[in-house]
């Protein structure tokens, strides 16, 4: 792995191995590769299944941050459902103008992103 003596990972993988037979078999395979582009199906709730192309890419003294980009195959299916999805959007936010304060009340929440 890429931080191979950070101790919280190494507990993690003992505990992973220890409750899990498959994780251990899993773990011992060391099947690893590094990948810069994957393809995977996704379900949007409007436009249903969209067969997409995920593109990992690293930034620039990002210490191990990467930016995922998903994008669908030109003339594609996948493509024409997210044509269609942007014609739904509002328009961008003018982000020429200078930002204003945020109203008082409860801040916004970080949902993180789920990866099938």
């Amino acid at each position: 792995g890429k931080y191979p003596d950070d101790p919280h990972l190494a507990s993690l993988v003992g505990e992973l191995t220890m409750r899990s037979p498959q994780f251990a078999t899993l773990w011992a395979q060391h099947r690893v590769r590094a990948w810069g582009m994957n393809e995977y199906r996704m379900r949007h709730p409007t436009v249903g299944e969209l067969d997409v192309l995920q593109h990992s890419l690293p930034v620039p003294r990002g210490e191990g941050i990467r930016l995922m980009v998903t994008t669908a195959a030109p003339g594609s299916a996948a493509q024409a459902a997210l044509r269609l999805l942007t014609q739904t959007l509002q328009p961008a936010a003018d982000m020429s103008a200078p930002a204003r304060p945020a109203a008082t009340g409860t801040p916004a929440q970080v949902v993180p992103s789920v990866h099938p």
